[in-house]
């Protein structure tokens, strides 16, 4: 694995247990507001779990399910839920290459070698140039590799609820409110929430967590994890770019340009 394949993963992971933290904050504050509230006697969650997940998820919607028109224009607002591409030539990438701060050193090296006529230390300084550009060019094109694959197992297919029934339609077409079916063997078609129940996910792809992780009502199924475990209805949240592996694989982007 290439120098860029590991620092897609290392990006994920610095991503993810960013976001980790952030909701550890987030509980941190809501406990601390129960244990105010028990000290004025006032109404309290008791389960800390529940507390948890109701009150950090408060405001969030939980769909039943859009009509056609309404995921027509949700489809207008906010595209196709699929990334971003933008296809660089491989030609292009090796040639780009030549051009860097250090190949442009030996370029004029190997001109004014050839200016003496000295055709050895030109070959030679022309091997390295060479040599440097094939091995950089592997690299790139191996990372771009890794992030195709990633996309590429990603579900085309999701069950969404429309109109009132049940339905498959291409993940693509997917949009913010609507309600999916989350089942042991299916993909995360997009950024969820989960409406009611639990299941284990498998979250290896993203962050390379050996273990499923155990999801509640409220907690959030990252687009491109798999369900190994369990049946709920959940709710989507952020399709395409704006999910959690839409922003890691733009910032991956951002590091490669």
């Amino acid at each position: 694995m290439g120098r860029y394949s590991f620092e897609f993963i290392f990006v994920l992971r610095e991503f993810y247990f960013s976001q980790h933290d952030l909701n550890l904050a987030d509980k941190i504050i809501a406990k601390r507001k129960n244990t105010e509230a028990k000290a004025k006697g006032q109404a309290v969650i008791e389960d800390e779990a529940d507390l948890d997940r109701d009150e950090l998820t408060e405001g969030f919607v939980y769909s039943h399910g859009l009509t056609s028109p309404q995921a027509a224009q949700l489809l207008q607002t906010y595209g196709k839920n699929c990334l971003p591409e933008k296809i660089t030539p491989k030609w292009y990438i090796f040639v780009s290459q030549l051009w860097q701060p250090m190949p442009v050193m030996i370029w004029i090296a190997a001109i004014i070698e050839a200016g003496i006529e000295n055709w050895i230390d030109m070959a030679i300084l022309f091997i390295i140039l060479f040599g440097n550009a094939s091995i950089a060019y592997y690299e790139i094109t191996k990372a771009g590799d890794a992030v195709a694959a990633l996309k590429a197992s990603l579900k085309p297919e999701a069950t969404v609820k429309r109109d009132g029934t049940w339905s498959t339609i291409d993940a693509s077409l997917l949009v913010p409110g609507d309600m999916v079916l989350l089942a042991t063997g299916s993909a995360i078609p997009a950024d969820c929430r989960i409406n009611e129940g639990t299941i284990d996910v498998d979250q290896a792809a993203l962050t390379g967590e050996s273990l499923p992780v155990t999801m509640y009502k409220g907690d959030s199924c990252k687009m491109g994890s798999t369900v190994v475990r369990g049946e709920v209805e959940g709710t989507v949240e952020f399709t395409g770019a704006n999910t959690f592996f839409g922003k890691t694989a733009s910032l991956l982007t951002v590091r490669m340009s």
